[in-house]
């Protein structure tokens, strides 16, 4: 994949993000490690106000199936602890291969998925991917229901 295509598709699954939670994109020039925020307040019949407005948010996306396993989401530790900080948000979406249309697509606290990793960060060597560390998370850490019987 291009960074042409990586980038529509980020952009892509931004808009979808946009379609179902109140946010906004936030211009790169603004803010490069986040990609969204919120423009009001996101509230649950039983757990009243989620998220409030001007929350920040990333997103997330990976494929279903990459190389024969469940895809993965690629999360730099600088800005995930930034997010952490400023009690942000991900969106992490599941796409089709072949379609890109989103099989599953969650709200989860930047909390949540520090418990996924658990201190648990990788090392990127000689300057991979822009980061120091990183930590690739499968989908099925929070989407088990997308299973398929093999």
């Amino acid at each position: 994949m291009t960074v042409a295509e990586n980038r529509e598709r980020g952009h892509d699954v931004e808009t979808a993000a946009c379609n179902r939670w109140p946010l906004e994109r936030v211009a790169d020039d603004c803010a490069e490690w986040y990609d969204l925020e919120f423009v009001a307040d996101v509230t649950g019949d039983r757990a009243g106000t989620i998220a409030t407005t001007g929350d920040i948010v990333e997103a997330k996306s990976c494929y279903e199936t990459y190389d024969g396993r469940a895809g993965r989401w690629w999360i730099r530790r600088e800005n995930h602890e930034r997010l952490l900080e400023m009690g942000g948000w991900y969106v992490l979406v599941v796409l089709e291969r072949e379609s890109d249309d989103v099989l599953r697509m969650a709200l989860t606290s930047a909390e949540t998925v520090d418990r996924i990793i658990s201190g648990n960060w990788w090392d990127c060597g000689n300057g991979g991917r822009s980061a120091e560390q990183f930590r690739q998370i499968a989908w099925t850490a929070t989407f088990d229901d997308l299973r398929r019987p093999q």
